[in-house]
């Protein structure tokens, strides 16, 4: 048996390479499992992108894997997924797509077999608002609620009262136990949006930023990937967490430019998010005064449906 590996952290041309699973092992290896392999002079982490039977590479000029360093895979399946498709869609090498998966901390950890995913933290949250949805949000919510189709389009004019949608379709994940992920384009600009969802889900609501601490982005890893922390409001690469139980991303202001990735790997935010909708079941809610004029040609094909939030919210 062979295994495909991708380097950690290692700028190089090639996308893999090959290594051989030792018998000691071979029983206990998994697809996107961590391990320790020789590399050149030295030992270096990688993750297993596939296993196989046979190669073409003469076996005597390859290596064995050393040890299975990391029981658990920190990738499953979903997120393997979205790996390979961030690679192939935007010709990413996958060594640079793997690295928005795992945060730096957290792969120092690793290295340093530092990392634990055991955590005593608890989160709770409360439904604290005395706001009712007028007739004309509570019908919006509804066919959000009934549609379909898992990709939503919400257009929305000033003053509509956006926000109550988004409180109520989180109150709906929290009731099934399930997460729910917010993607803002600027903190700074969304933060009466972010103080609200908090004021009303209480303080456990998960707000990161560019001053949130690397150390403290693992701490969130481990705990969204135990199905812990269930609202999660961020700017940028909040879509690469190991989401368990995810029901619903809502990305506001969806025309935002700066959803585009200006550094390596380069992708686009919105169709990562729609694409990752497919992969996770999961639904989505794109929301705009002024839709990307591509999204909303999707809805003439039904790729993603058209909700209008159109009436002013009078109190």
């Amino acid at each position: 048996m062979f295994a495909i590996v991708i380097p950690f952290s290692r700028s190089m041309d090639d996308k893999w390479f090959f290594y051989i699973i030792p018998e000691k092992i071979k029983d206990d290896i998994k697809i996107w499992q961590i391990v320790k392999v020789p590399f050149g002079q030295d030992e270096i982490l990688a993750i297993v992108l596939d296993i196989v039977w046979k190669t073409d590479i003469p076996e005597d000029r390859l290596r064995e894997i050393l040890e299975i360093t990391f029981n658990k895979p920190l990738i499953n399946q979903n997120r393997g997924e979205l790996i390979k498709y961030i690679s192939s869609h935007y010709y990413n090498l996958i060594h640079n797509s793997l690295a928005l998966f795992l945060p730096k901390n957290l792969r120092w950890k690793l290295e340093k077999n530092k990392l634990k995913l055991e955590t005593k933290n608890t989160y709770n949250y409360s439904f604290n608002t005395n706001k009712a949805l007028t007739a004309h949000q509570a019908e919006v919510l509804e066919k959000i609620n009934n549609s379909n189709n898992n990709k939503i389009l919400l257009f929305w004019v000033t003053g509509s009262g956006k926000t109550e949608i988004y409180v109520n379709l989180i109150k709906n994940a929290l009731d099934e136990n399930k997460q729910a992920l917010i993607l803002v384009p600027e903190i700074i600009l969304t933060s009466q949006i972010a103080n609200y969802i908090k004021n009303v889900f209480w303080e456990d609501v998960i707000i990161i930023t560019s001053d949130t601490s690397e150390a403290q982005k693992t701490k969130y890893f481990i705990d969204i990937e135990q199905n812990k922390a269930k609202i999660i409001i961020w700017t940028r690469s909040a879509l690469f967490y190991p989401y368990d139980n995810l029901d619903i991303i809502i990305i506001d202001e969806e025309h935002d430019d700066s959803y585009l990735s200006k550094d390596t790997p380069r992708y686009d935010w919105v169709l990562t998010a729609m694409k990752m909708s497919d992969i996770y079941n999961c639904r989505l809610l794109l929301a705009s005064a002024t839709p990307k004029t591509t999204h909303l040609y999707k809805t003439n094909s039904w790729e993603l449906e058209l909700v209008n939030l159109i009436e002013e919210y009078k109190k």
